[in-house]
């Protein structure tokens, strides 16, 4: 059977074309997509897709081919969305053409309108909120990660205006009083068309603590996914991360085969945030409490302590905070000795930085 590919193109106009590209290119390798090429001329391989980026005076020429439309989208999102993140404020004027252009102003294929049905604390300071909402089967995936879309803080509980989608594939939030943030889906149960996502609380200080902690049945939310958290199992295993990466370790647990071996590392403000968890057997799991000390301090050292199984495969995934995961990824490297497919270590925040500023907020 043959099989229609469906493409796009278009262009990235900017005086840093190297640096945004660069910085492309290092993230999507970070995140574990392959990417394969040099600096000036390199593709990224997408579910169901691949991105090309190359390099010209003054700007990136963007290619994308897909199998159909909804894996075209996703990757014009993508790659819009993270570029314009990378240029800070410069306009790029992205406007795709080819294939699987959306009008503009319709919602985003991949974007799905929620509203809160239950509230539930996991821990004192973790918040569990069941979401519901018509047609979430494209959430039922591998992929984990979505994007939250927070309406802002009182509001006469009347539907908020969603964001639409622009020439270069993204949600446009020009009209709408919403915050949009990164999340993990905890569980999804498409029959009864409820979603899980748990929210670490932290007080007024973020825009996704600050609605969990004040939700209601029947508050409004958008999502739009899904895109990631996807766990790498080579040999033995090392699975680590603090609060923010406990939704993806669980679910990764739950899925783990029965025979799996390596060890878990889970760093927590106290014993009391622990949660239940189904590791297999030959998955150690580990708790490694804060009580003050500061985020990241007791992960990296165990993971540096760690006996690693002499002469077989093994492989590691961790997500925490951005200076810890960068010591993360050189330990791996470099003491270790871990091939690059075989490890992520995912910056899931940055220490006194908002999403958008760093890495994206996740729990």
């Amino acid at each position: 059977m043959r099989v229609t590919t469906l493409i796009a193109e278009a262009q990235a106009r900017t005086a840093n074309a190297e640096t945004l590209s660069a910085k492309f290119r290092e993230h999507m390798a970070e995140h574990g997509l392959e990417v394969d090429g040099t600096d000036a001329d390199y593709r990224v391989a997408f579910p169901g897709g691949v991105a090309s980026f190359r390099l010209q005076a003054g700007a990136i020429a963007l290619r994308i081919e897909a199998i159909n439309a909804e894996r075209l989208a996703e990757a014009q999102g993508v790659v819009a969305g993270h570029l314009d993140g990378f240029a800070a404020g410069e306009s790029l004027g992205i406007v795709w053409t080819g294939d699987g252009v959306t009008a503009t102003g319709a919602l985003p294929h991949n974007f799905r309108v929620t509203r809160v049905k239950r509230v539930m604390d996991v821990t004192p300071h973790m918040r569990r909120l069941t979401l519901t909402g018509e047609d979430l089967g494209r959430f039922d995936a591998e992929a984990m990660h979505v994007k939250i879309f927070i309406p802002a803080p009182g509001g006469d509980g009347r539907e908020p205006v969603w964001p639409h989608v622009s020439a270069s594939g993204q949600p446009v939030l020009d009209g709408c009083s919403l915050t949009r943030r990164t999340y993990t889906i905890r569980r999804i149960d498409v029959a009864a068309k409820e979603m899980d996502i748990d929210f670490v609380l932290h007080g007024d200080a973020s825009p996704g603590s600050r609605f969990a902690m004040h939700a209601r049945p029947g508050d409004w939310l958008g999502i739009s996914g899904p895109g990631g958290g996807d766990v790498p199992l080579r040999g033995w295993t090392l699975i680590g991360g603090d609060e923010t990466a406990l939704p993806v370790i669980a679910r990764a647990l739950e899925a783990m085969p029965q025979d799996a071996r390596g060890q878990v590392l889970i760093e927590v403000a106290v014993a009391a945030e622990e949660q239940p968890l189904s590791p297999p057997p030959g998955m150690a799991l580990r708790w490694l409490h804060r009580n003050g000390t500061a985020p990241g301090v007791l992960l990296l050292e165990a993971i540096r302590n760690l006996n690693w199984p002499a002469g077989e495969e093994a492989s590691a995934w961790v997500a925490c905070e951005g200076a810890t995961a960068v010591a993360l990824r050189e330990h791996f490297a470099q003491v270790v000795g871990l091939p690059r497919s075989h490890f992520r270590a995912v910056a899931y925040w940055r220490q006194g930085l908002a999403e958008g500023a760093g890495k994206a907020e996740a729990a």
